[in-house]
C-alpha cells in the first residue's frame, strides 16, 4: 500500500479551513441579530393612563444624529427616532428637509421629560432646544403627545434599554 506523506497535513489544513469558516459564519450571524431599534415606554404610573410605546430607531453616532429623520416621507404610527448623547449636552434641532410632522421630547439622563415641543413646523430652519443636561431626544409623529396626554410628569422607562447587553448597534 502506498503512503502519501502530505495527505495528513492536507487533511488537517482542510479541517482547519472548514472550522474557520464556521466561526466566521457564527460571528456574522451575531452581527445580523443586532438591532438598531429600541422599544421605548413613556408613562406616568401615578395617573394610570395608557403608556405611549414607541419603536424607535436609535441614533447614537454624530452622523446619524445629524441626519435624523430628514428626507423621510413617512413614519409608522408608533415609530420614532431616539437621539442618544454620551454626555448630557444642549442639543439643537431644526426641521430642514424634514417632511414628516413631528413632536419632540427632550429628556435628561434618568428619562425625565425636560421639554416637549408639539407639532413642530416641517422644513423649518429655526433652532429647537431645551437647554442643558439633555441626554435623549425623541422624535415621534405629531399628535401623539396630545393623543396620549403626555406631559412633563411622564418619564421614559430606561430600565430595559440599559439592561440589554446590546440595546442598539
Amino acid at each position: 500500500m502506498k503512503s502519501y506523506p502530505f495527505f495528513r497535513p492536507l487533511l488537517f489544513l482542510v479541517f482547519f479551513i472548514v472550522l474557520s469558516n464556521e466561526n466566521v459564519s457564527a460571528s456574522s450571524f451575531e452581527d445580523e441579530s443586532c438591532s438598531p431599534y429600541a422599544q421605548l415606554i413613556i408613562e406616568n404610573k401615578s395617573e394610570g393612563k395608557a403608556p405611549l410605546i414607541i419603536e424607535a430607531v436609535v441614533a447614537d453616532e454624530p452622523g446619524e444624529r445629524a441626519v435624523g429623520l430628514m428626507n423621510r416621507t413617512e413614519l409608522s404610527e408608533n415609530a420614532g427616532m431616539l437621539f442618544v448623547y454620551e454626555k448630557p449636552s444642549a442639543p439643537k434641532f431644526w426641521m430642514k428637509n424634514t417632511l414628516i410632522p413631528l413632536d419632540i421630547i427632550f429628556l435628561d439622563k434618568s428619562g425625565k421629560i425636560i421639554k416637549i415641543f408639539e407639532q413642530v413646523p416641517r422644513l423649518s430652519e429655526n433652532k429647537i432646544t431645551a437647554g442643558k443636561n439633555i441626554s435623549f431626544v425623541l422624535e415621534i409623529n405629531a399628535g401623539l403627545i396630545e393623543q396620549f396626554e403626555v406631559d412633563p410628569k411622564w418619564k421614559l422607562d430606561l430600565t430595559d434599554f440599559f439592561k440589554a447587553s446590546k440595546p442598539f448597534c
